[in-house]
C-alpha cells in the first residue's frame, strides 16, 4: 500500500478467485480476494446521534440499496423491504455466465475458473456454490407469502395471547412479487426453514416471449439455470420461535424462474453464498448443508 501510494497508484487491484475446490457436481467452494463488492449486504449509514451505529442492513447493487434486510437482532424477525431497482448494468453482472447456464448439468473446476471474472464482482470472502433444484412458486399476494404465513403459524402456536394474531398480510409483504419454496425445507434441525428468492428487476418487465422460449426448453428436458446470491438467516423470534430462512437475490434468470414456476418443474438454481463472516448474511453452513441435502442436484 505504501509503494502504491508513493507512486500515485489509485486503481483497484484485480480480484482473485482462489482455493477453488469442487466437492461434487452440485457443490463447490472458493474464496474471493479483492472482490469488487458490487453486490453485497452492507450496513446502512447510522442515524445522527444513534447509540447503535451498526444496526440496519440493506442488500446493495453498486452501493445503491435494493432491499432493506433489517437489523442484526437475533430475536427480531427477518423482514425484507423493496427500496429501489438497481441500474441495468448491475443486474447484468451474471449475464456474462449465460453461455454455460443454458443447460447447466453439473459444476466443475473449469467452469468456475471460466467464471472467475464474474465471481470477482462479489465481496471479498469465502463462498459456497450449490447447484440446486428448487420447487418454486410465484407469489403475488401477501397472504400467500411465507413472510405472512410464518406469522400466522406463530399466532396459532401461541394461542389467544399472541402478539401476532392481529397482524395483516401487508405488514409482512416485501413489496414485490417473488419466488418462494412451495414448502419449508424438510429434514432440518430448525422446525421451520423458509425460502424466498427476490427479484433484482421489476417483475412486470419480464418478456412473455422469453418466458415461453424457456418453458419450451424445459418441456424438452433442458435445465437452464438461474444465478442467485443467497444466504441463511437464523432467528429466535421473541425468544420463542426458532426460525431459519434461505434468502436469495436473483442476479440472472428471472425469465427462467418464471418458466419453471409456471410449469411446476423444480428450478435449476446456482446459489452463491458467502460464509464464515458472522451476522445475518454469513451463509450459515448448517443451513446450507440442509438445503443441499434436500434440493442438491443429484449426480
Amino acid at each position: 500500500m505504501r509503494a502504491a501510494w508513493a507512486d500515485g497508484r489509485t486503481e483497484r487491484t484485480p480480484a482473485v478467485v482462489r482455493d477453488l475446490v469442487v466437492e461434487s457436481g452440485a457443490r463447490a467452494r472458493f474464496s474471493v480476494d479483492g472482490g469488487a463488492g458490487r453486490i453485497r449486504v452492507a450496513f446502512d449509514p447510522p442515524s445522527p446521534g444513534s447509540s447503535w451505529p451498526r444496526w440496519d442492513q440493506s442488500l446493495t447493487f453498486d452501493e445503491k440499496p435494493l432491499y432493506r434486510v433489517g437489523s442484526l437482532c437475533d430475536t427480531c424477525e427477518l423482514s425484507l423491504t423493496l427500496l429501489d431497482w438497481p441500474a441495468d448494468e448491475a443486474t447484468g453482472i451474471a449475464a456474462r455466465m449465460r453461455g454455460r447456464l443454458a443447460d447447466l448439468d453439473r459444476l466443475d473446476a473449469a467452469l468456475l475458473a471460466e467464471w472467475s471474472p464474474v465471481l470477482g464482482e462479489l465481496e471479498t470472502g469465502h463462498y459456497r456454490a450449490l447447484l440446486l433444484d428448487l420447487p418454486l412458486e410465484l407469489v403475488t399476494q401477501p397472504a400467500q407469502s411465507w413472510w405472512y404465513r410464518r406469522a400466522a403459524a406463530r399466532a396459532q402456536e401461541d394461542g389467544d395471547d399472541s402478539e401476532y394474531g392481529e397482524d395483516r398480510p401487508e405488514a409482512h409483504w416485501p413489496g414485490v412479487a417473488h419466488f418462494q419454496l412451495t414448502a419449508p425445507v424438510p429434514g432440518g434441525r430448525v422446525p421451520s426453514t423458509y425460502g424466498a428468492l427476490l427479484p433484482s428487476q421489476p417483475p412486470q418487465t419480464l418478456d412473455p416471449a422469453t418466458v415461453a422460449r424457456h418453458a419450451a426448453a424445459i418441456a424438452a428436458g433442458e435445465r437452464p439455470a438461474a444465478v442467485v446470491l443467497g444466504w441463511i438467516d437464523d432467528r429466535y423470534v421473541e425468544a420463542r420461535h426458532e426460525e431459519r430462512w434461505l434468502v436469495g437475490a436473483v442476479l440472472d434468470g428471472h425469465h427462467r424462474l418464471a418458466a419453471y414456476a409456471a410449469a411446476g418443474v423444480p428450478a435449476r438454481v446456482l446459489l452463491l453464498a458467502r460464509v464464515g463472516e458472522g451476522g445475518g448474511a454469513d451463509g450459515g453452513l448448517e443451513g446450507l448443508e440442509e438445503v443441499a441435502a434436500a434440493y442438491g442436484r443429484r449426480d
